[in-house]
């Protein structure tokens, strides 16, 4: 298959995947829960981390934010998954003190733990429709910075990290994006309980904490010596690849969400 078709039809596979699952609000809990447990495999294979080592810790934090989110179980129930979370959390402390564990397997642990389980437990805590909104704004923005970087990009971003980012890319995406809010606000008819300027400056956050979620990711690929972070999207690499911008800007959307 000629490699711009395949990239093309297994990306539309993807878009659509995402579309659907977040339009039915029962299928996103199962959506975020997939994309945790596929990019906590490929986060360990990229590190050398073994998978089941972060898998437990990063799973109970997830259920909990679930229980708390999505079900009408008492809080005090929700309370003591918590408390058992924290406690599954300080058990490799534990490891390590009796040297089970090294320090370099334990800041990986809790990198991954933060890296991935914070976010994806986050956007269990976000309106469905907004979400989807945030992969529409990092899509656009993603396909501006690319055309405008291409034919305009003079400036390097981060040279040593990803030689083809530039500047001027994250102007022109930054542009995508904003245009993409404003479509969204004036003529999707999702209500987010925010007026324009408010979801502009959210834009500026996805967009900009979005950049910064592809360059770290990119970094971690760098220091594995991989081009991609794995290969479930033929044409497009990992769900670490697919998801970094969304990754490190769901944090940041969050606490804007609840400042405002």
């Amino acid at each position: 298959m000629n490699e711009l078709i395949k990239r093309t039809f297994f990306g539309f596979l993807y878009a659509l995947s995402v579309i659907l699952a977040l339009q039915a609000y029962s299928w996103t809990a199962v959506l975020l829960g997939l994309f945790l447990v596929l990019g906590l495999r490929e986060f360990a294979t990229l590190t050398g981390l073994p998978y089941k080592t972060v898998l437990l810790p990063a799973l109970f934090i997830f259920l909990t934010s679930f229980l708390y989110h999505y079900t009408g179980i008492e809080l005090k129930v929700v309370n003591v998954a918590g408390a058992f979370t924290l406690f599954v959390l300080f058990v490799p402390f534990i490891y390590f003190i009796f040297d089970k564990l090294n320090l370099n397997t334990l800041e990986l642990l809790y990198l991954g733990v933060f890296y991935l389980a914070l976010p994806f437990s986050l956007a269990l805590g976000i309106d469905s429709k907004l979400l989807l909104s945030i992969f529409f704004i990092i899509w656009a923005s993603d396909s501006f910075a690319y055309l405008t970087g291409k034919n305009f990009g003079k400036h390097k971003l981060a040279e040593k990290i990803s030689p083809k980012k530039t500047i001027e890319g994250v102007v022109g995406g930054l542009a995508g994006g904003l245009v993409t809010a404003f479509i969204i606000f004036m003529y999707s008819g999702w209500q987010f309980n925010l007026n324009l300027q408010q979801f502009f400056i959210l834009t500026f956050i996805i967009v900009i904490f979005g950049t910064l979620g592809d360059l770290l990711e990119s970094r971690f690929k760098r220091l594995a010596n991989v081009k991609d972070s794995g290969n479930i999207i033929p044409g497009h690499g990992g769900i670490l690849d697919r998801l970094d911008s969304f990754i490190l800007a769901v944090p940041f959307v969050y606490i804007y969400l609840l400042i405002i």
